[in-house]
C-alpha cells in the first residue's frame, strides 16, 4: 500500500491527521500496520491520538520531522513526558504505554534493537484502579429504578418506555453477565443459545476470540422479553440492540450510548459517585467471590487471560464448586 493511501486511511479510520508534514514514510508504513494489527477499532483510534501527540509534539515543539526510528531517543521521549504534566497519572501512563507499545511491535519485526522506553521510568498506578465497585443494594436500587421508569409509561410505544426498557435491558445484562461494553454492542439474535434447560451467550472478545459464557436463567428471560418486544421481526444475524426501538433501524447501540444511559440512570436512582459499564463487570466480579465462587471460575466467566487480572477485584479464592453465573442468588 502506498504511504499517501496509508495517511489517508488512519485520517478517515480514526479522524486524526496523521501527515508527511510531519512524519516520514517509513514511520507511516509503520504506523499503518502496527494499528491495524489490533481487531478494535476503538483499541486502534486510542493509539492513533496518542501517537499521533508524540509526533505532533516532536514537529511543532522541537521541530524534528522524524522519518526514521532512530530519532526516537530517550531525551526526546522524557521530553514529551514532561510536556504531559498537565494530564493525570493514568493518561501519561497511558501515552507512554503507546508508544512504547509501537517501539515493541517494531523490534519485533527487526527495525530496531531494543525499546527506548525500557530505559524510562513509568507513572505508577494504583493496581486497585478507579473503577467504582457497587455495593448490592445500589445495583438493586439502580435496576429497580430502571425497571419502575417503564412500567409506569401507559404507552408501550412512548419514547419514554422504549428508553428505560433499553436501559434497564441493557444493564442488566452487563451485570449479570459481566461482558465488556464492546463485547454487548456485538451481540446478535444468533448469539442467545438455549442448550438442554440451559442458556449462554456467545460473545466475541479482545482479540476477535470466541467466548460463549453461561448465563443465569432470569438475564434470558428478561433478553427474551426484550427481543420479543423490540426485535421480533429480525434476522438471525440482526443486531440484538439498537440505537432506536421505534423504527426498522438497525444501528446497532456504541460505547458512548451506553456509557450516557449508565450515567443517566445513575444519577437519576440517586446513586451519588462514579459509575460506568465497567462498575457492572468489577461489581459481579466481587459479588461473586462474596458469594464463595471461586477465583478460577471468575476467572472463566469474565474471560480473563490470567488469575491476577481477576484478583484485582477480588482477594482470595475458594475450592471448585457449581457454575458462577448460578451463583447469583441475590436475583432470585
Amino acid at each position: 500500500m502506498h504511504s499517501t493511501s496509508q495517511a489517508r486511511f488512519i485520517q478517515n479510520k480514526t479522524n486524526l491527521l496523521i501527515r508527511e508534514e510531519y512524519i516520514g514514510k517509513e514511520i507511516i508504513d509503520l504506523l499503518n500496520w502496527f494499528i491495524m494489527s489490533f481487531k478494535s477499532e476503538n483499541t486502534q483510534q486510542s493509539y492513533s491520538r496518542d501517537l499521533e501527540e508524540f509526533f505532533l509534539f516532536a514537529f511543532k515543539t522541537l521541530k524534528i520531522k522524524i522519518t526514521s526510528l532512530k530519532q526516537i531517543t530517550e531525551r526526546l521521549v522524557l521530553l514529551w513526558k514532561e510536556s504531559l504534566s498537565e494530564f493525570s497519572i493514568a493518561s501519561i501512563a497511558r501515552k507512554l504505554s503507546s508508544l512504547s507499545s509501537l517501539l515493541t511491535y517494531a523490534r519485533k519485526k527487526g527495525l530496531i534493537e531494543y525499546n527506548i522506553l525500557e530505559l524510562i521510568k513509568k507513572p505508577k498506578l494504583d493496581k486497585k484502579g478507579k473503577t467504582n465497585i457497587l455495593k448490592q443494594e445500589e445495583v438493586l436500587k439502580l435496576l429497580e429504578y430502571c425497571k419502575k421508569q417503564y412500567q409506569i409509561s401507559k404507552c408501550k410505544k412512548s419514547r419514554t418506555y422504549c428508553v428505560w426498557r433499553l436501559r434497564y435491558t441493557v444493564m442488566y445484562t452487563l451485570f449479570t453477565v459481566g461482558m465488556r461494553v464492546e463485547e454487548l454492542c456485538e451481540l446478535k439474535i444468533k448469539n442467545l443459545e438455549k442448550i438442554g434447560q440451559n442458556w449462554r451467550l456467545h460473545l466475541t472478545t479482545k482479540g476477535d476470540l470466541p467466548h460463549s459464557p453461561f448465563i443465569h436463567q432470569n438475564t434470558a428471560q428478561v433478553l427474551l422479553e426484550y427481543k420479543n418486544e423490540f426485535r421480533s421481526d429480525t434476522n438471525p444475524d440482526d443486531y440484538l440492540f439498537t440505537r432506536s426501538q421505534m423504527s426498522k433501524n438497525s444501528t446497532k447501540l456504541n460505547r458512548a450510548s451506553i456509557f450516557d444511559m449508565v450515567k443517566v440512570a445513575v444519577k437519576e436512582s440517586g446513586i451519588f459517585r462514579d459509575v460506568s459499564p465497567h462498575s457492572f463487570r468489577t461489581t459481579l466480579a466481587t459479588l461473586l467471590h462474596s458469594e464463595g465462587v471461586p477465583i478460577i471460575q471468575i476467572q472463566s466467566l469474565l474471560n480473563h487471560k490470567l488469575t491476577a487480572t481477576t484478583s484485582i477485584y477480588i482477594k482470595k479464592s475458594n475450592e471448585l464448586s457449581a457454575a458462577a453465573t448460578r451463583k447469583i442468588s441475590f436475583f432470585d
